[in-house]
């Protein structure tokens, strides 16, 4: 039979109070002992789960700042490369400028052009008088020419005059104009006729007599059907100087003409050769194109465009062959160097990329695109046959060194932004896990002095409900005395 045990109110109370109590001191003791108010979903669902999640966000992100901190480390080591590659270009432009300061070996030039057409010789200049039906009987009074009147007639080097008298008739003038040599005057068809002794002479008839004798035509030129046919140009350029060579009426239009220009032509030795065909040669090193509406009647396609001259370098200079030679090695090493700067198998001047994640669901980052910094892919190539034996070809040498070092200097900048990026990233991300260590924290984390406080006041209760307990005790003892 179960027996039940009776407690005094008072006792009761106190012993509820004294319960209380250790329940309590046992939360706080726990609190202190983990440092939590929070220690699991059932302390606080809101605060330990907000908790929780800040924690796994923190934890998220401190595993991402090894990944950035690598990054930084490839950054560098791209960094470093590029210093070392812009020294050694600078190395190499300095053995280009001092290969320029060694005696230049002696070059000379040659060019030599041919026309494929062959140019017919003039026909020469044939003078014809427009007034017909003259005999050699014919006066010059019936022509209108009076006394003391003049007609002369020159070819450019000879020149004979003619003074009419009273009584001459047209074979007194014929006698006179070919008393000088260098041409034949006669009657041909009822019209005087003057033909020139040569094909390059253009004959000229002047005096106040001679258009009474000759009618309108004063002079003639040496002709050719095949020169005379064309109506456009021939240009001939010199380096940067262009030669216009026009056709027509009133322009080139035989043989003596077109020679006599090509001989105008400055920077070349332009004339027509014995085989009849247009010939250009040189000793400069200047090119020579040709071109113009007509230039196919006179070149072949294959001369028409550019020409250049053919260089022959001297002996060449030791000095300059030998920094060749380290020009060449310092084109290897560059090879070398940028192959060697990688980092964690990353290397940025090998086109290799480098991608940066930022945050935890990877949708902040960050892409480094590699460039291929070899001697090659900075523009540079090795030298071969006697290239610094030529101040002219150094000079291209240095340009070329001139554009890698511009590109290195603008690629140096943009790993610089890069770098300052993944830094500035770097420091933002450690200061957010900080700050949401200490938010996850201050959801679930004890305060410690007043933990002790509350610890210490329960223990001060638990001894006064102890007491009381005892005393409600001895309350209940009383009825004892009276046995």
């Amino acid at each position: 039979m179960a027996s039940n045990i009776t407690l005094s109110a008072g006792v009761r109370q106190n012993l509820l109070s004294l319960q209380n109590t250790a329940e309590l001191m046992a939360m706080t003791q726990n609190r202190l002992a983990t440092g939590k108010k929070v220690n699991s979903a059932l302390d606080n669902p809101s605060n330990f789960f907000t908790s929780q999640s800040l924690g796994n966000r923190a934890s998220d992100l401190n595993g991402l700042l090894d990944s950035i901190g690598q990054a930084q480390q490839t950054l560098k080591a791209a960094d470093t490369g590029m210093s070392a590659l812009t020294k050694l270009v600078e190395s190499a432009k300095s053995i280009a400028k001092q290969a320029q300061q060694a005696t230049q070996p002696a070059t000379t030039y040659a060019l030599a052009v041919t026309g494929n057409a062959a140019i017919a010789t003039d026909s020469a200049a044939v003078l014809t008088g427009t007034l017909g039906s003259l005999t050699g009987a014919t006066t010059l009074a019936s022509l209108g020419v009076t006394d003391g009147q003049e007609i002369t007639l020159g070819d450019g080097t000879n020149t004979v005059t003619h003074t009419a008298a009273a009584g001459d008739d047209i074979d007194d003038l014929l006698t006179t104009l070919n008393g000088v040599g260098g041409w034949t005057a006669a009657i041909n068809g009822g019209e005087l006729e003057v033909t020139a002794g040569g094909t390059t002479e253009t004959l000229t008839i002047s005096g106040n007599g001679s258009a009474s004798v000759f009618g309108t035509t004063t002079t003639a030129a040496p002709t050719n059907a095949t020169i005379g046919a064309l109506t456009g140009s021939l240009t001939i350029q010199v380096g940067a100087t262009t030669n216009t060579i026009t056709f027509g009426a009133g322009n080139v239009e035989n043989r003596a003409q077109l020679s006599a220009a090509l001989g105008a032509i400055s920077g070349v030795t332009a004339t027509i050769n014995g085989s009849d065909q247009i010939s250009i040669t040189s000793t400069s090193s200047d090119a020579v194109t040709i071109g113009g509406t007509d230039a196919a009647t006179f070149f072949a396609a294959a001369n028409i465009g550019a020409n250049n001259p053919t260089a022959t370098v001297g002996t060449p200079n030791d000095t300059r062959a030998t920094l060749q030679t380290q020009y060449n090695d310092l084109l290897t090493q560059i090879d070398g160097l940028a192959r060697d700067s990688s980092y964690n198998g990353v290397n940025l001047l090998d086109s290799d990329d480098l991608k940066v994640t930022f945050n935890e669901d990877g949708s902040s980052s960050l892409t480094i695109s590699g460039v291929d910094y070899d001697s090659a892919g900075l523009g540079l190539t090795a030298l071969s046959a006697d290239e610094f034996q030529t101040n002219s070809a150094i000079d291209t040498v240095v340009a070329s060194l001139d554009a890698a070092l511009g590109t290195l200097r603008a690629q140096a900048s943009k790993f610089g932004s890069n770098l300052t990026t993944v830094q500035t990233r770097q420091e933002f991300t450690k200061n957010l896990i900080n700050t949401l260590q200490v938010g996850a924290d201050n959801l679930v984390l004890a305060d410690t002095n007043e933990e002790g406080a509350n610890l210490l006041a329960l223990q001060t209760r638990q001894q006064l409900s102890t007491t009381a307990l005892s005393l409600s005790a001895q309350a209940d003892q009383a009825v004892l005395r009276l046995f």
